[in-house]
């Protein structure tokens, strides 16, 4: 009998382990469809460049973006106006840094609403 009691803990812990991993995945792909809210929200707040901009998703999402994810973002961003860049050095280092323009805000104001909106539908039911 105390073999099924180590058996069953076992099996808690498995599907314990499982469904952090579940969950691990789902936000991670939920993130991933809002990266460009989060670019927009970091930018808000401060211009950045490239390798910051990852770092600080990494450090307040758990997001880990590959940078040819994150370039050609903003490279559109530069194309459809959402964003500016400009050459900077430091360090003798040339280094592209990103600013949010008017669009982006109200881009970054639009989704925001519209997350806003979905979630209080959600918190109606």
């Amino acid at each position: 009998m105390e073999m099924r009691g180590e058996e069953g803990e076992f099996r808690k812990e498995i599907g314990t382990w499982l469904l952090k991993a579940e969950l691990r995945s789902l936000q991670m792909e939920k993130l991933r469809g809002l990266l460009d809210y989060l670019v927009l929200r970091l930018l808000k707040n401060q211009s950045m460049h490239g390798y910051g901009i990852l770092s600080a998703v990494r450090e307040l999402y758990g997001y880990y973006p590959a940078p040819s994810t994150l370039y050609p973002l903003l490279s559109s961003f530069e194309k459809k106006g959402y964003a500016e860049s400009r050459l900077e050095f430091r360090n003798g280092r040339p280094r592209r840094v990103y600013s949010i323009t008017s669009e982006g805000e109200a881009v970054l104001y639009f989704v925001e609403d519209l997350l806003n909106h979905v979630m209080g539908l959600a918190s109606l039911k």
